[in-house]
């Protein structure tokens, strides 16, 4: 978790019960939702659901899901372990053979669709269990006293491609009022397959370069402008991107407050996306 994820490390997040009860195999998650979670919930995987199947991992730090797109785009959410009311992560295994992680591949524009019908009512409570590899997903809900239940199915989970932002040293960071980047993002040259990012420690400061039919779009942005937050360039980087890849993440743009840009030296870009409703927090990464 870098520095700027920890300035927001506030008791102010999302907030799950996990609750534990008596099944004849070992329950790795129990978690129980308000309708108000509920449609938190729906709207941060949707922020991901550029595809249709997501990993699911779950440890003792916290749940995460990630979606891929080609081995060159990835979205993910991370719900930390300290953001629930209560958490606790039963191992699969016993002894030595103990997995530190559970993990499987589900589809989550089923889960979305469940949770999207589920979440409906004002009064609603809402069950979500798995019980280890091989185990569907339950869904329970419970609205004035009846209940309906989901089972949606797991699968093996796949290997995703190694991007990592931190495997070299990361000369550039910048952090920014999203409302003006999804503004620049609305506004971009469709015709345009390609867009670069210029970030250097003096004037332009921060670029933004589109390569149209109609001609070239540049539109630059001072580190001195009010919508920065934060500007960290330590020596110029320059590198283009296929529009199309960048596309996926204008969800989590469209429902963040600000932006963290940041490039290393080989050219991987990572966008964290600050998403505030009401007075829950949580950070979407591509």
């Amino acid at each position: 978790m870098n520095d700027w994820m920890q300035m927001y490390n506030t008791p102010k997040y999302i907030c799950f019960c996990f609750l534990f009860g008596k099944y004849q195999t070992t329950t790795i998650v129990d978690v129980l939702l308000t309708s108000y979670e509920l449609h938190v919930t729906d709207q941060l995987l949707k922020t991901i659901s550029f595809t249709t199947e997501s990993i699911c991992y779950i440890s003792e730090s916290g749940i995460r899901f990630a979606c891929e797109q080609s081995k060159c785009v990835q979205g993910r959410v991370l719900l930390h372990a300290n953001l629930f009311a209560e958490y606790k992560f039963i191992a699969e295994g016993e002894g030595d053979e103990e997995e530190s992680s559970s993990e499987f591949k589900i589809n989550i524009s089923t889960l979305l669709e469940c949770l999207s019908i589920f979440g409906q009512g004002d009064l609603v409570a809402l069950r979500l269990s798995y019980n280890g590899y091989g185990s569907p997903l339950k869904l329970l809900l419970e609205e004035g006293g009846v209940v309906t239940d989901c089972t949606i199915r797991t699968q093996e989970q796949e290997e995703l491609a190694d991007i990592d932002i931190n495997t070299t040293n990361i000369p550039c960071n910048i952090i920014m009022q999203s409302d003006w980047l999804a503004d620049v993002f609305g506004g971009l040259d469709v015709s345009s397959d390609i867009i670069e990012f210029y970030i250097c420690p003096d004037a332009p400061y921060f670029q933004l370069s589109t390569f149209g039919v109609g001609g070239n779009s540049v539109i630059e942005c001072p580190k001195s402008s009010d919508v920065i937050s934060s500007f960290k360039c330590t020596k110029p980087l320059k590198f283009k991107y296929r529009l199309k890849l960048l596309k996926p993440s204008e969800k989590a743009l469209s429902l963040s407050v600000q932006v963290s840009v940041r490039i290393n030296e080989v050219g991987v870009l990572s966008m964290q996306y600050l998403v505030a409703m009401g007075e829950h927090s949580v950070f979407v990464e591509y």
